[in-house]
């Protein structure tokens, strides 16, 4: 699993790719749904997907490490312990008690912060997370994403002051697929055309 082509099949294998006319967030349809929750289970895959992303990461200047709630906490949990980076929590909603805090850990005020995030389409949930690290005094300037959905969120990010590193777009990890055999060429054109139709942001949008 050395390799992104490897890690995008084991992927596929495991059922964190999942195709066909299926309802995401927001009563919105989408011919492939991602569900990288799933690798929580595979530890082999986690640990590849934490590996890759560490690596995108060295080219990017940080102190601490803040995954996206839920489904980015292991992975930035992974890259933590790897590579001896601090990490925080952002929680969903501020602590109603006690320290009523909504990061947990340990930072300081201007400390740069590298989000962790699973997929990105709209950029709204990343954004929400740098939204909250920025009120708390936290620098944050780069993202690193396992997936790219190419449907308007790193243009989003681009202009609220984050660059946004992925793994893979969708475009390239269907590619992938496809040259292995695991999809067909109609799916690779019927997902290339929700990619065109489907973009957040724009006037044009039919999700």
């Amino acid at each position: 699993m050395s390799t992104l082509k490897d890690l995008a099949v084991r992927l596929f294998d495991a059922g964190a790719v999942q195709l066909g006319d299926i309802e995401a967030m927001d009563g919105r349809w989408t011919p492939v749904y991602f569900d990288f929750r799933i690798i929580v289970s595979h530890p082999e895959i986690m640990m590849a997907v934490a590996v890759h992303l560490q690596n995108l990461a060295t080219e990017i200047n940080h102190d601490i490490l803040c995954g996206v709630p839920y489904a980015a906490l292991p992975l930035a949990a992974v890259m933590s312990v790897n590579t001896s980076t601090p990490m925080i929590m952002k929680r969903k909603e501020t602590k109603q008690y006690a320290t009523k805090k909504i990061i947990e850990g340990v930072y300081t005020k201007n400390q740069n912060c590298l989000v962790v995030e699973d997929v990105v389409t709209s950029g709204g949930s990343l954004l929400e997370t740098v939204s909250t690290l920025r009120h708390e005094s936290l620098t944050v300037t780069h993202a690193v994403v396992v997936l790219d959905r190419e449907q308007g969120g790193a243009s989003v990010l681009k202009a609220n002051g984050v660059e946004l590193r992925p793994l893979f777009t969708l475009r390239n990890l269907t590619q992938i697929l496809r040259d292995v055999d695991r999809i067909s060429d109609e799916t690779v054109d019927v997902i290339a055309e929700h990619i065109k139709v489907c973009q957040f942001g724009k006037k044009d949008n039919f999700c």
